[in-house]
């Protein structure tokens, strides 16, 4: 479900670049979650000045000042110092490898419950449930 999309300037970053986002993202994610690793996505999509980015649960539009942005979208249910080490992570790590100026990054991320989304056909857990939800998974 951890589903993340980074918003960069067309060919700013190279394709190396962009997979040792997605795989900064997800070690950041799984670092301070529950989640498994199959479980985060990452997509990149090229963004100009003055652009913004719908919600991924639907309520409106983003706008952000920043060349660099990450759009996230969450399963509810995580304490606020998880969600702010996850933001914060993946934030710091987006500049590094783009190497930019942390304040060149921005973003933001939504949540809504698991019972909202499927992954492999299947309904998903809280976090903190997914060892016995992967368990069951394998019947």
């Amino acid at each position: 479900m951890p589903f993340y999309r980074c918003l960069a300037p067309k060919d700013s970053l190279t394709y190396e670049q962009r997979e040792r986002i997605a795989v900064a993202i997800t070690d950041v994610h799984c670092g301070n979650s529950t989640a498994p690793r199959s479980f985060v996505q990452v997509a990149f999509m090229d963004s100009s000045p003055g652009d913004s980015v719908p919600d991924s649960h639907g309520s409106g539009q983003v706008r952000y000042g920043t060349p660099y942005f990450v759009a996230g979208g969450n399963r509810a249910g995580r304490s606020e110092e998880t969600k702010a080490n996850i933001l914060e992570g993946i934030l710091t790590r987006v500049s590094q490898i783009a190497g930019v100026p942390r304040e060149m990054v921005s973003g933001f991320i939504s949540e809504a419950p698991g019972s909202w989304t499927m992954e492999a056909g299947r309904i998903l857990p809280d976090p903190g449930e997914e060892a016995e939800w992967c368990r069951q998974g394998t019947r």
